[in-house]
């Protein structure tokens, strides 16, 4: 009778969690991941764990990466407040020799004032290079999971890369910096 009790509440909690279960069997990526799981404490495999932890340092970096962009933001406006001197924009009916001679100055001009930004700027963009290549150095091992995260990563990277790119653009400078 004690073995039977036993079976019959063991079989409702096993009905009643089957969600659960279900949950925990998917997201383990099935009963070897949950064996894995058990046995080990991690589900994935050591060689999609590798890539998984690295895309986790990537990430990481990415919101530093942020935050400089967004230092970088600010040094930027107030560049374009504080500089008067220069022309902003070039008249219409100045010919491309006094107009190239112009931009040319008023960049010698801004980063003789604010060497600081150049510097940013590079540094930056150099570490967003070193991001991507981060990134795509990552084997996947033809994990779905892993794809996905590299494809977020990129796209993020991309839209960091196209920030600044706006940023540098505002300055009116047509060169790159």
């Amino acid at each position: 009778a004690t073995t039977a009790t036993a079976v019959i509440l063991l079989t409702g909690m096993i009905i009643q969690q089957r969600q659960v279960i279900k949950n925990t069997y998917r997201s383990c990526r099935g009963m070897e991941g949950v064996l894995r799981y058990i046995w080990i404490g991690d589900f994935l495999p050591p060689h999609i764990r590798e890539a998984m932890d690295k895309l986790d340092n990537v990430n990481e970096r990415m919101v530093e990466a942020e935050t400089k962009l967004e230092e970088i933001e600010i040094l930027i406006e107030r560049v374009e407040l504080e500089s008067v001197d220069g022309p902003r924009r070039l008249p219409e009916e100045q010919d491309q020799d006094t107009a190239a001679d112009n931009k040319e100055e008023f960049k010698k001009q801004l980063f003789q004032r604010y060497p600081e930004l150049r510097t940013k700027i590079g540094l930056f963009s150099s570490s967003l290079d070193k991001l991507a290549y981060t990134i795509d150095s990552i084997n996947s091992h033809r994990d779905a999971d892993v794809k996905t995260r590299k494809k977020q990563l990129s796209n993020k990277i991309v839209e960091l890369m196209n920030s600044l790119d706006r940023m540098v653009s505002s300055l009116n400078l047509g060169v790159r910096l």
